[in-house]
């Protein structure tokens, strides 16, 4: 997309130099037919001959082309830095993204193989509808998955397993661009459960919400918060990089 926008620019350019160029082409041609006109009349009058076009006047269009030259040449330039500047900014964000996926990745890929946490020691209520919403939430199936960690979440409030409900409903809302939901799910974990291993993650997340949604305030606070309470967390080197890129 990028190069194609550069190579329309430059094709305009030429154009718009050719287009230039023929004007004045034909403008030279007219003023120098006139020039040749009025002297072979005048002489046909006075028995002399016609005179030759003014050198002055094609100086005068010749540096008149020049100068639109130069001011198209500029206009590719800037054209040519917005286009830079641009893939600059899309290889940045793909690489945030890339960072982010790579890290929810590791996390599926713990609790799939069943590591040392919380979904290892809840083999008790709720486990089977816990399980189903998350392999929903897997398979990319977000609004299903919504749907099957709210049921369980009602029906199971006093699960082992409740406070990752809440971290992965935030986190597929906020997925989905649904930010007033994200931000619920989150505060839910960061407010009745500072101790889990969830909290940290979700500070972070609830303090980039908080960001998009307009209270910048806020969200500093909990980001500096993430960077504090949990200095060596992969959620501290978020935090310090969101800040760092944001405010």
């Amino acid at each position: 997309m990028l190069k194609k926008t550069l190579k329309s620019a430059s094709s305009l350019v030429l154009l718009s130099t050719l287009g230039v160029s023929q004007a004045h082409a034909d403008t030279w041609s007219s003023l120098g037919n006139g020039q040749a006109t009025q002297p072979a009349k005048k002489g046909a009058a006075q028995g002399s001959t016609s005179s030759n076009p003014s050198p002055a006047l094609s100086a005068s269009a010749s540096q008149m082309l020049f100068n639109e030259i130069e001011v198209l040449k500029q206009e590719l330039q800037r054209l040519q830095g917005v286009v830079e500047e641009q893939g600059y900014e899309l290889k940045k964000l793909k690489t945030e993204q890339k960072e982010r996926y790579l890290d929810l990745d590791r996390r599926l890929g713990q609790v799939a193989k069943g590591s040392p946490t919380s979904e290892k020691a809840s083999a008790g209520e709720g486990k089977q509808a816990y399980t189903a919403a998350f392999e929903l939430m897997k398979q990319q199936k977000l609004d299903d998955a919504a749907q099957s960690f709210t049921a369980f979440l009602s029906e199971y409030p006093k699960s082992p397993l409740v406070v990752n409900g809440y971290y992965w409903l935030g986190q597929i809302y906020y997925n989905q661009g649904k930010l007033d939901e994200a931000r619920q799910a989150f505060t839910i974990v960061v407010n009745q459960y500072p101790d889990h291993q969830k909290s940290a993650d979700s500070t972070y997340k609830l303090g980039v919400v908080l960001h998009r949604l307009g209270d910048t305030v806020k969200a500093k606070q909990l980001l500096e918060a993430v960077k504090v309470q949990y200095p060596n967390s992969a959620s501290s080197r978020f935090a310090t990089k969101y800040l760092k890129e944001n405010f």
